[in-house]
């Protein structure tokens, strides 16, 4: 007999401990019955529009009570019956409330893993996993983990895909990372400023609109048109600057280490021998203070 949550292991090995993801998961999860019912009304707006007017406020009231109990015990469940667990050559994932789901992942076919923080998950301490496997065509991730916790398993994986054995994977640690670059918030708000692509599409605006309010003078047509202008310009700029907010490129074992992010924090390895394609990128506005924008093409990832 095993305990809960222990499976047994190879005659002569340790047990395979399974682990649960971070007690803040559910409330991540609870909102998938939510999320069904905004897909709904953005799909069919006139349709939705058209039953809440039906909805007198007492029904209101009733379907809010079974609905927040009915998500809150989805997140819950889907929390409970999820389970991960590192063996000797795999990282094993369990889910799934009516039909289950095992997920192998073989370590030596890990490539990189990725530590990101949204701004909801920097508040509450925790960090999701994002793992590169060869062959598969989209990330797996774990999330969501205590901060430290999912540090402290990222090293792990690194280490154990690198043939460490499991005894000392542990204590192998995180590899050192030398810094090479970090761009200042100042210099990388200026090269947003300079970059042509924010301009063009305020330039566009700027004529485009008055022309669609003389020749229809309809303020609809006018917003449906200049929101996404306004959009693509906020894109190119504050978007781009909350995204790449102190960008620091180092340098270590695992590859190119890339910390970046303002509000959600990003922590992205490119391991050795991933980068296809280099391109060196000079804006005309850009020349005379001597910048370039370095792009990479890393095979299987975008």
């Amino acid at each position: 007999m095993t305990a809960p949550g222990v499976q047994e292991g190879v005659t002569g090995r340790p047990p395979v401990v399974e682990r649960r993801l971070h007690p803040v998961t559910p409330l991540r999860r609870a909102w998938a019955p939510v999320a069904v019912l905004m897909g709904w009304a953005v799909h069919d707006p006139d349709g939705a529009q058209r039953q809440l007017t039906r909805l007198t406020t007492t029904t209101l009231l009733l379907g809010l009570a079974v609905l927040i109990p009915a998500a809150a015990l989805y997140g819950f469940l889907s929390w409970w019956f999820t389970h991960f667990a590192v063996t000797d050559s795999e990282l094993r994932v369990r889910t799934g409330l009516l039909f289950r789901r095992t997920a192998h992942i073989r370590l030596e076919r890990i490539q990189a893993i990725d530590v990101t923080q949204p701004l909801l998950a920097r508040v509450a301490g925790v960090a999701k996993l994002k793992l590169d496997v060869i062959g598969a065509d989209k990330k797996d991730e774990l999330a969501f983990l205590g901060a430290g916790e999912a540090r402290a398993l990222r090293a792990e994986l690194l280490a154990r895909a690198a043939g460490f054995a499991p005894e000392t994977a542990h204590e192998v640690g995180e590899a050192p990372s030398q810094r090479m670059l970090r761009v200042p918030p100042g210099v990388l708000a200026v090269s947003l400023l300079l970059t042509a692509a924010t301009w063009v599409w305020l330039l566009v605006a700027a004529v485009a609109l008055p022309l669609l309010w003389t020749a229809t003078h309809s303020l609809w047509t006018v917003l449906a048109a200049g929101i996404p202008m306004l959009g693509a310009a906020g894109a190119s700029s504050v978007g781009r600057f909350v995204a790449e907010y102190d960008w620091t490129l180092g340098e270590s074992p695992d590859g190119l280490r890339i910390d970046h992010g303002l509000l959600d924090r990003a922590h992205e390895t490119v391991p050795p021998g991933r980068v296809q394609t280099v391109r060196l990128v000079e804006p005309l506005l850009w020349r005379r203070r001597g910048w370039v924008r370095v792009e990479l093409d890393v095979a299987g990832s975008s």
